[in-house]
């Protein structure tokens, strides 16, 4: 599984072997890592080179370091992808647009496999939280509350796709700007009847998943997404 060092920047060499670890399958999510003292026996190399490798892929989040357990292959994957998305938008000067426009094409595309692919649970599940929308559509707290529902919502959408890869880019995507994407959707529903669209909007792409209509989920959620998009672009 790790072999012994000899040349390169050593701790460069630890992180090469570590990843080629995870990219093999000999590494999974939650895995617990050799201690700093194993790893150097097997490596042939000092602890302060393991350590070091160790303090990188924590920083990239590919390893977590749990206090009193030790080291582990990071188990939320999002974390491994924000950093270097989040530096490339900054770099970039990317605008809150960019990423709006990228999650308009994941969740669009993914209604679709959402609806090719979710399980009955799933859909009792998204039912339950439009079910839960119109519940609180007339209560005393219904903006927050509808807020953290359409949230819930579109997570659930996500990954309904039975796609790690998509799931993993919309929620990094998501993290880029919460805060931001809160806001604007605690104006929109702030509109007269606004949250009353939005809700027969979310009506429509879990009706479209249910029946198992791909093209019909696709349209609903292209039309959802076009709709927040005109009032992302006033805000």
């Amino acid at each position: 599984m790790f072999k012994s060092i000899s040349n390169r920047k050593v701790y460069e060499e630890v992180i090469e072997q570590i990843q080629r670890n995870i990219l093999d399958g000999d590494l999974k999510k939650g895995d617990r890592l050799p201690s700093e003292r194993e790893l150097s026996e097997v490596m042939n190399i000092s602890r302060t080179s393991i350590r070091e490798a160790l303090r990188v892929l924590e920083s990239m989040g590919v390893v977590e370091s749990i206090h009193g357990e030790g080291n582990f292959i990071c188990t939320n994957t999002e974390k491994s992808l924000l950093q270097p998305l989040s530096m490339m938008f900054k770099l970039n000067n990317g605008q809150y647009q960019d990423i709006f426009e990228l999650r308009k094409v994941l969740e669009v595309e993914n209604a679709k496999l959402a609806a090719l692919r979710a399980t009955d649970m799933d859909c009792r599940e998204l039912l339950t939280i439009v079910e839960e929308m119109e519940k609180e559509s007339n209560g005393e707290n219904r903006n927050e509350i509808l807020v953290s529902l359409d949230k819930k919502f579109h997570n659930k959408v996500a990954s309904m796709s039975k796609n790690c890869l998509i799931e993993s880019l919309f929620n990094t995507a998501s993290m880029l700007f919460e805060q931001f994407i809160e806001d604007a959707r605690s104006e929109i529903i702030q509109k007269d009847m606004a949250d009353k669209f939005l809700l027969s909007q979310h009506h429509a792409i879990c009706h479209g998943i249910i029946k198992k209509d791909e093209k019909e989920a696709l349209r609903a959620m292209d039309e959802h997404m076009n709709y927040v998009e005109e009032n992302f672009a006033k805000q």
